[in-house]
């Protein structure tokens, strides 16, 4: 049977899977690469980032035994959208490790981001009346956007904000700042939503599928090692986030950096106060938590040629 690689080249981590056209996982490599580092202030893609990437990719193709074979799927999101040298980067990596790089827009991104969740949810949905409904809202905040997804019977309806979990930590630099700035990043989202209604789209739940609240599943479950399988299908609600972010700031640096690793455990906080906001502009107590999003569209999108 046919395989499939699937890389996602996020603004903060490196996301690959290999499945078959059946879309059986045969494999998962994932990494904190931090491509969007300094991203904010002089919108280029550092030395230090690019070889972290090249790193991560080399590892990727060793742990899936990545070979000439497989047909390889590999997408590119806001950072590459946003940097001035996107081409010198993108020509660096296949360069590299032979790997060819799509920069997709923020409504690509939304369409494949969408394919696996929706997918997931329909699966849910067999075993919990809770989410037999025809209209949901899925968030992937990402490291530099965060993508806002009505999926409905119609299709979906999206659209992208340039503010993620890396973008804001440079941009207001302390958690007290981001707090102090939360209305100008929730106010677009407010718009977005309100619009919506106005159209007659109404989410019934809300569906995650980023870092940020699987990382807050795992730090719930008090998982050493990091298990999508035990992630999925998880729902958190907003205490789950706010007390998770409390036990988080009681920890040394060292003890974070243990858990979450060096290019990760600063952003934390960030991310789930944003994540927090987001809950709080839609009106949402819970969410359900999905581990499933664009390196696995990657493959679908492919085998239902749409791209």
């Amino acid at each position: 049977m046919k395989e499939y690689i699937g890389i996602d080249l996020g603004s903060n981590s490196l996301r690959c899977v290999r499945m078959n056209k059946d879309f059986e996982v045969l494999g998962e490599y994932e990494e904190t690469i931090r491509t969007a580092e300094g991203l904010e202030e002089n919108k280029v893609i550092g030395e230090a980032a690019l070889g972290r990437i090249i790193k991560a990719l080399k590892k990727a193709k060793e742990v899936l035994n990545i070979t000439p074979n497989d047909e390889v799927i590999a997408l590119s999101t806001q950072a590459l959208r946003e940097a001035k040298n996107r081409d010198f980067i993108l020509r660096s990596i296949k360069e590299a490790t032979a790997i060819s790089f799509q920069v997709i827009s923020g409504e690509e991104e939304s369409f494949i981001t969408s394919l696996a969740p929706q997918r997931a949810v329909l699966a849910l949905s067999q075993k919990s009346l809770k989410y037999q409904q025809e209209c949901f809202l899925l968030i992937d905040m990402g490291g530099a956007s965060s993508e806002f997804i009505f999926c409905t019977p119609q299709g979906i309806f999206a659209k992208s904000f340039a503010v993620g979990i890396v973008s804001v930590k440079e941009r207001y630099g302390s958690i007290e700042n981001l707090l102090a700035h939360k209305e100008e990043i929730i106010s677009p989202i407010r718009d977005f939503m309100q619009q919506n209604a106005k159209e007659g789209r109404v989410a019934k739940f809300l569906v995650a599928n980023s870092g940020t609240p699987t990382s807050v599943c795992a730090m719930k479950l008090g998982l050493k090692v990091y298990d999508s399988k035990k992630i999925f299908g998880m729902e958190l609600q907003r205490s789950d986030f706010e007390e998770q972010l409390q036990k988080f700031l009681l920890l040394c640096q060292e003890e974070r950096e243990t858990l979450w690793g060096i290019f990760k455990a600063d952003v934390v906080p960030f991310g789930i106060l944003l994540f927090l906001s987001f809950m709080e502009v839609l009106g949402s107590k819970e969410v359900l938590v999905i581990d499933e999003g664009l390196r696995e569209g990657a493959v679908m999108a492919r085998v239902y040629g749409k791209i």
